[in-house]
């Protein structure tokens, strides 16, 4: 088993999971869908959050989120059925008010080299309103910088 904490990441202090491209994730080119990475960020942001503390449920109780507010992403390779890839994250920015910013990472572990990276930018928002409201204390504590 290969310790993924070793690939090349633009950081140290990962927060990995591995994925595997599967046959559904493939579209009309032939490789890996470009939705499919979003949704695998998505499953590695809420794990790192969990890790830190704060899960959905205490978004509910809260009755706040951070939801994105712009997404920056480079798709650097493609995939294909059957590669397996490494992804990470990084609390990048917080101001410990309204706003968090993430990084995510994508390496595919046959060759070690990144195929995605998104920088993600998230506003605390009110889940009654959506409007943005101050982030709580639960998260003011977790989402602390992690680079």
């Amino acid at each position: 088993m290969q310790d993924l904490s070793k690939l090349n990441w633009d950081y140290a202090h990962a927060h990995i999971l591995k994925f595997q491209v599967s046959k559904e994730n493939i579209d009309v080119l032939g490789h890996a869908n470009n939705k499919v990475y979003l949704d695998w960020c998505e499953v590695v942001s809420w794990d790192h959050s969990k890790t830190l503390g704060v899960s959905f449920h205490n978004y509910n109780e809260l009755r706040c989120a951070c939801v994105v507010l712009k997404n920056n992403m480079e798709y650097l390779g493609s995939l294909f059925e059957g590669d397996k890839v490494a992804i990470s994250t990084w609390i990048t920015h917080t101001d410990s008010k309204l706003r968090i910013s993430r990084l995510f990472q994508v390496i595919h572990i046959k060759d070690n080299k990144t195929v995605f990276r998104s920088e993600v930018n998230y506003v605390c928002v009110n889940l009654d309103t959506f409007k943005p409201m101050k982030m709580p204390d639960l998260l003011k504590q977790a989402y602390k910088v992690t680079i």
